[in-house]
């Protein structure tokens, strides 16, 4: 990791610890970490000559299969890396790919990994396009007329890319259409969303009864799940989806617009988080949650935290100092504090939903709505 804030003092440390665990989620058994200060990265390699060097060392001594980055690599970092240290380099866009794949079992969720392979190789592969033209000869063929071979592969993901588009936008009208028919049934829509771990699908299962996969892996999740809960006085259609991760990279915030769909035109979107965290570490993921949130556009009215995991706690009293140092980001949410392993706090959670929904159905169906017409034009 190359870290360029240098009044950063801690938060660097959690990210590259959690780089760590994603790396080991993918399959990867962690034998060093490295971390360079630096006022920016180097344009060529991220790290300067002598971090290269350090690195190139360990590399061969512990017979490394992979150099994991935190930083996003650009196409030419990528390149030189790979070029210089002779193994797979990857950064955190690729590994967390790496991470959907093991986890994706059905199609909708296979084709947006695809698509977000694809934004990342298609400016690789034009580099490497470059850099044969660059040391390469005349064109090949009969007078030279003829094209170089990398022409054809670029076509290629172009085309790939326009394929995996349209398919996507074809099931993205289709999971509109449904969102609408559910709509018109009256029942208002509330999503389970938050930092992967948090706990999600344990609580999408305490209320549902349901026994879907859970456990240590992120993004267990990739799919979203729909259920109809009747609670009381009170009907929704509860829906477990993708968690988030730290510092996403847009393109796959794009690529996955299908699944975040889900979380976009439901009417309340609960933000899970493991109040077991750090305080610290809890600030940065409700940080997280936010950012992607207020990325799709949702208004914070729509929005209310749950605080999972409180059975984890050894003294309950130190629950309301830890929420008050997250007021900063919160404030003017509601919140509740749950245990979904233990079932335990249910009430309060259904008593803000309740307040919550009666005003905000119609306006997401408006929303849902106008998304709809401009897919639709698009697609003719």
């Amino acid at each position: 990791m190359v870290k360029t804030n240098p009044h950063d003092h801690h938060l660097y440390r959690v990210r590259i610890m959690e780089l760590k665990e994603l790396s080991q989620a993918a399959g990867y058994r962690a034998v060093g970490l490295t971390i360079q200060v630096n006022k920016k990265e180097n344009v060529a390699f991220v790290v300067g000559r002598g971090k290269l060097e350090e690195i190139r060392q360990h590399v061969a001594e512990n017979d490394v299969d992979a150099v994991i980055f935190y930083n996003v690599l650009t196409s030419k970092q990528k390149y030189n890396l790979e070029r210089t240290l002779n193994v797979e380099v990857l950064d955190r866009y690729d590994l967390t790919l790496k991470i959907f794949d093991i986890s994706s079992s059905d199609k909708a969720s296979k084709i947006q990994i695809r698509l977000a392979r694809l934004l990342k190789e298609i400016p690789y592969q034009k580099l490497l396009a470059s850099i044969r033209f660059k040391t390469g000869r005349e064109h090949p063929g009969p007078r030279s007329l003829g094209e170089y071979a990398y022409h054809e592969t670029v076509a290629n993901l172009l085309k790939r890319k326009s394929i995996l588009e349209r398919e996507i936008g074809k099931m993205q009208r289709d999971k509109f259409i449904q969102l609408e028919r559910r709509r018109k049934t009256g029942i208002p829509t509330v999503c389970i969303t938050g930092y992967y771990n948090a706990g999600k699908t344990s609580l999408f299962n305490a209320l549902t009864n349901l026994r879907k996969p859970v456990g240590p892996r992120p993004f267990t999740t990739l799919t979203s799940k729909y259920y109809l809960l009747p609670y009381e006085n009170l009907r929704i259609f509860l829906v477990d989806t993708i968690g988030f991760v730290m510092d996403l990279d847009p393109r796959l915030i794009e690529s996955f617009s299908l699944t975040l769909d889900d979380i976009k035109f439901s009417d309340i979107v609960i933000i899970t988080v493991d109040i077991s965290d750090p305080p610290e570490l809890m600030f940065l993921k409700v940080k997280t949650c936010l950012d992607c949130l207020n990325a799709l556009g949702i208004e914070r009215r729509r929005m209310m935290v749950v605080f999972n995991k409180c059975d984890l706690i050894e003294n309950f009293g130190d629950a309301e100092p830890r929420i008050r140092k997250l007021y900063p980001l919160i404030h003017g949410l509601d919140y509740c504090m749950i245990s979904a392993e233990k079932r335990k706090g249910f009430e309060e959670l259904f008593k803000i939903l309740a307040n919550k929904i009666s005003f905000l159905h119609e306006r997401v169906g408006e929303q849902l709505q106008a998304c709809f017409q401009k897919n639709s034009q698009m697609l003719l």
